[in-house]
């Protein structure tokens, strides 16, 4: 009687089942680490166009050293338009992502004690980063606009020059900080590499060992999974460390990738074992939500609220800080309560099943 593992090697999914996996940690996380984004220039490349139909009476125009300010204060890119209908224009065509338009009477307004209307035109056809940055701007420019009025007229009605200068200085302490562009997406891709990588490899496992014994389908489904998804593991972990220059994180990233997926594994070769494939309807989405629910990308309750209660029932998050605490020395860890109880699940249903359909099959011979 062959061992389950040379039982095994014959399958036609054996290579696939054991190197799939480390390809797709190897393929996604070098792309998504070898190209961070880099939010210093993001925002040095949005766009902001401003139209100033401000006529005075005073010169210079407030409109003028209103737009100084706003160079000033924001780290965008201020190019001037000459009429809302070339800003239109230069706006469809993704030329600029947001224009501003000053009034005629803006600089007569400044220094009444009415209010200032300024209009601004944003468009969601743009890229993602600039719609999103466009959709929070007005309400930053029309803080930084109240604030310099408000300075103005406070200076003219105690006759005295304006300041200039910032009257606030911000001291910011950063708690954890990033060591380098990779560094801030090396969480997401950790966790999403190992939901990814875990369905997929509990896929191919599940069918290329469906031929073989009862018994020897039910010790390859539980010991291969510790082999193959730690040399995925390993894979993901030599890349994160290489990309992100934190070499003291190694070890840390392999064993908790190694943890976490292996529990993955065996928790859906179990469910497979007892509802087959079509368990993928509710695994499918739970993999490819992981962007929201894994909370590295955004908070979980900043997803749609049918996700946020999903998010919130089961602690999909905390995956996600974990693997941000090891990049970033911050507090997180794996929830291995819940890790370790999707395993015991997985792994009892694989033999439970694999010994009550070996005993029925010996009673009806």
């Amino acid at each position: 009687m062959p061992s389950p593992l040379s039982d095994f090697r014959r399958s036609q999914l054996f290579k696939p089942a054991i190197l799939v996996p480390t390809l797709i940690m190897l393929i996604f996380s070098i792309f998504n680490l070898t190209t961070p984004s880099d939010p210093a220039r993001i925002a040095s490349a949005f766009k902001l166009g401003i139209v100033n139909h401000d006529s005075g009476p005073s010169i210079p125009l407030i409109s003028t050293q209103a737009i100084k300010v706003i160079s000033k204060s924001l780290p965008f890119r201020v190019t001037l338009l000459e009429n809302p209908e070339i800003a239109r224009e230069a706006l469809s065509k993704g030329e600029v992502a947001t224009v501003l338009i000053f009034p005629e009477n803006f600089t007569q307004l400044a220094f009444s004690d009415k209010n200032l209307n300024i209009k601004i035109l944003n468009s969601q056809h743009l890229t993602i980063t600039e719609t999103q940055m466009a959709t929070q701007l007005p309400a930053t420019i029309q803080m930084a606009l109240s604030t310099f009025v408000a300075s103005l007229r406070l200076a003219k009605s105690n006759n005295q020059a304006p300041n200039p200068g910032m009257l606030v200085t911000a001291n910011v302490e950063t708690l954890y900080t990033a060591k380098s562009l990779a560094s801030v997406s090396a969480p997401f891709v950790m966790s999403f590499t190992s939901w990814l990588a875990s369905m997929v490899g509990s896929i191919l496992l599940f069918l290329g060992t469906k031929q073989m014994s009862l018994l020897n389908r039910a010790y390859v489904r539980t010991f291969v999974p510790i082999m193959v998804m730690g040399v995925a593991s390993l894979a993901l972990a030599l890349v994160v460390t290489l990309t992100s220059l934190q070499w003291e994180t190694f070890l840390m990233v392999w064993l908790n990738v190694w943890l976490v997926t292996i529990c993955l594994v065996w928790f859906f070769l179990g469910v497979f074992e007892i509802i087959g494939l079509s368990a993928l309807i509710i695994i499918l989405p739970t993999v490819f939500y992981q962007s929201v629910l894994s909370g590295s990308m955004m908070p979980v309750s900043a997803a749609p609220e049918w996700l946020e209660l999903i998010g919130t029932s089961v602690p999909f998050d905390s995956i996600g800080a974990a693997y941000r605490a090891i990049i970033y020395g911050s507090d997180g860890s794996l929830p291995f309560t819940y890790l370790l109880s999707a395993a015991l699940i997985g792994i009892v249903l694989t033999w439970s099943s694999a010994i009550f359909k070996g005993r029925m099959k010996r009673k009806f011979r």
